[in-house]
């Protein structure tokens, strides 16, 4: 009842964002550039956007980015951590205690969690995505990161975006256009640590002088 209660909840907010691209990704800024980190269910991409949140990123939201006008914004929507992933996060040891969770179908909680819950900033504003990571799973190797063609990368993002049922075609030059405004990487995502360092690498923090 409570999963069927928020998926209507979501409905009804995202009713009001007519004509606007909707992109399954995560949302994070840091060095000043704006990034979107797109990937597949069961990717680890909640996981990687909690990480980086607790390594210093700037994270807003880990599942729906929504694109309007050259603009993207995350949907304010609470960060959703599954059962599975708890061993991964020691720097939240503690805290799981103190989270609202819910069951899932499958057998797992579902941890509700917000930046707010950790004493960090949670603060969502619009912006012009500056990176695009697509998220590969790689689990159980070495995280590897590399340079993406930009049609390879409208390749990828195609299918994680949505715009309406009506409207749906109307989607490809958004998404085109949101492409070539970016750097765009592929990252394969095996252990987190090497995650969050090669995303380090590719979003520096700039010294002012």
């Amino acid at each position: 009842m409570i999963n069927r209660l928020l998926a209507l909840l979501h409905a009804k907010a995202l009713s009001r964002f007519e004509g606007t691209l909707r992109i399954h990704a995560g949302y994070g800024e840091r060095g000043g550039r704006r990034f979107i980190v797109v990937g597949d269910k069961g990717t680890g991409k909640s996981t990687l956007m909690v990480k980086l949140l607790l390594g210093g990123f700037r994270v807003t939201g880990d599942e729906l980015v929504l694109v309007r006008g050259g603009e993207a914004f995350p949907f304010p929507r609470r960060f959703h951590i599954k059962e599975g992933s708890v061993p991964l996060l020691p720097e939240m040891a503690g805290l799981f205690e103190t989270l609202p969770w819910n069951d899932t179908t499958y057998g797992q909680r579902m941890f509700s969690f917000s930046p707010a819950d950790a004493g960090l900033e949670w603060k969502v504003d619009a912006g012009k995505i500056d990176v695009i990571f697509h998220l590969e799973p790689n689990h159980g190797r070495a995280t590897y990161i590399e340079e993406c063609p930009k049609y390879r990368m409208v390749e990828r993002v195609m299918p994680m975006t949505y715009l309406a049922e009506t409207e749906d075609h109307m989607k490809i030059p958004a998404v085109c256009r949101m492409v070539d405004e970016a750097d765009c990487y592929v990252l394969g995502i095996g252990d987190l640590d090497g995650a969050v360092a090669a995303l380090q690498e590719k979003l520096p923090v700039l010294l002012s002088k």
